[in-house]
């Protein structure tokens, strides 16, 4: 039954349009994270409890505000004058506070050890360095260092080593969380049992049911009034916790 379903969920992996994992509230905002390592850096570091919508978006509004998203200038900006921009732009992370840090840090990452070139944090090297890269800026955890790196595999085209491949997890949301439990392969709607569950249907690559776990959860697995008829994988979910 769980080779079925880890098949099924690859086979929607495989066929997601990228873009449909960075939802954003103006059309312009996804295309620009996909095409600007740098947005997509900068989005990735401030995810914290705030909306994928709002998210994936501010990189776009603070472009927008500075009429540009140059490294090097943002760089020479004091955390002061970042943090006036975020509180101009009309969407925020959720840490007001924190964000000019982040930004901050990371920007000088992309800076002095990558030339300006934020792809820079990840061509050429393992998953491990590039996580770690990750979780030295402000603010970053184990959460969303592993979710950039499965993004940077679907976004840019990047395959790290198969070695790493094993050690990498989903990230366990509110939407993986959800639909692992329902589908009956994790025995706790937690996020160990997902992390858990993920690495039992998937052991090469846990990492890689994220994102088709997540899309399910967001399109047809919601947390009230699923949408089970039209779900795709429907005919092999147990359909725990949800209402007859």
């Amino acid at each position: 039954m769980h080779e079925r379903l880890t098949d099924a969920l690859l086979q929607c992996g495989s066929t997601m349009d990228r873009a449909v994992l960075f939802p954003s509230l103006i059309p312009e905002a996804a295309a620009f994270v996909l095409n600007n390592p740098y947005a997509f850096a900068m989005a990735t570091c401030l995810d914290r409890g705030t909306k994928a919508e709002i998210i994936w978006t501010i990189p776009h509004d603070i472009y927008k505000q500075l009429g540009h998203l140059t490294p090097r200038v943002i760089d020479a900006m004091t955390t002061e004058e970042l943090s006036a921009l975020i509180r101009m732009i009309p969407r925020k992370p959720r840490y007001l506070n924190d964000a000019p840090r982040t930004i901050k840090e990371l920007t000088k990452i992309v800076v002095e050890e990558c030339g300006g070139d934020a792809a820079k944090m990840w061509r050429g090297k393992p998953a491990g360095e590039v996580k770690r890269t990750f979780m030295s800026v402000h603010g970053v955890g184990p959460g969303i260092a592993s979710m950039a790196l499965l993004l940077i595999e679907t976004a840019f085209g990047v395959r790290f080593n198969d070695l790493d491949h094993t050690k990498m997890d989903i990230k366990p949301d509110v939407h993986t969380v959800r639909v692992l439990y329902r589908l009956g392969v994790s025995n706790e709607a937690t996020e160990k049992a997902a992390i858990q569950a993920a690495r039992r249907c998937n052991p090469k690559y846990p990492g890689e049911l994220d994102a088709p776990l997540w899309y399910i959860g967001r399109k047809w697995c919601a947390a009230v009034k699923p949408r089970c008829s039209t779900c795709i994988v429907s005919g092999l979910c147990r359909k725990i916790g949800i209402s007859k």
